[in-house]
């Protein structure tokens, strides 16, 4: 599973001990956000041949071409800036980064808050994406082989799962929107 814009880690050290086979790895532009995060894990595990929480400071931007594909989960939650931009559609490439994480099989899970200079681009109607927006994002993931399985507001059980310090901090679902979005890669039989 791969945690892009993680932040302080928090959710990569929740999922690794939530399922005891998984490998995590959590990206983030700042190494400083995850620095803690990244010591406790290593604490936690010390053998990196067995070390399950990985963090590597890199922007969408700049992921390394070997990330490709590897992931059967891709988190994005609460993004700004240009990873939010990249998870709305409206910049390619970044989208494009996201998109190339996502192995066959796999899902790519977005939780969405818009605000400030990004809020035109989606109208919070009733707790749901407008059309022309939800059409823009299904379009730019749809040019990256993903296809969507379904969008809706957050909830309190949505927030209950997503051990993010951020949804705390924007008092996401409550005063203000947010939304999941879920696409998966299919499998395409090889004949």
């Amino acid at each position: 599973m791969i945690d892009l814009g993680t932040g302080d880690g928090r959710a990569v050290l929740a999922e690794v001990l939530a399922d005891p086979e998984a490998l995590v790895l959590g990206i983030d532009a700042d190494a400083r956000a995850m620095a803690e995060a990244s010591r406790r894990a290593a604490r936690r595990d010390p053998d990196p041949a067995t070390r399950r929480a990985w963090f590597l400071a890199v922007g969408v931007e700049r992921l390394p071409p070997e990330l490709a594909g590897i992931a059967d989960r891709v988190t994005v939650r609460f993004p700004w800036a240009s990873l939010l931009r990249g998870a709305l559609g409206l910049d390619p490439d970044v989208t494009g980064s996201i998109g190339r994480l996502v192995a066959p099989g796999g899902r790519l899970e977005l939780t969405l808050s818009v605000a400030g200079r990004d809020a035109p681009a989606v109208t919070g109607l009733a707790g749901d994406v407008d059309a022309a927006a939800r059409a823009r994002i299904v379009a730019a993931f749809a040019a990256h082989g993903l296809e969507l399985v379904a969008i809706h507001p957050v909830t309190t059980a949505d927030l209950a799962t997503l051990h993010s310090t951020w949804a705390r901090r924007l008092r996401a679902g409550g005063d203000r929107p947010a939304w999941r979005v879920a696409f998966a890669r299919p499998v395409r039989a090889v004949g």
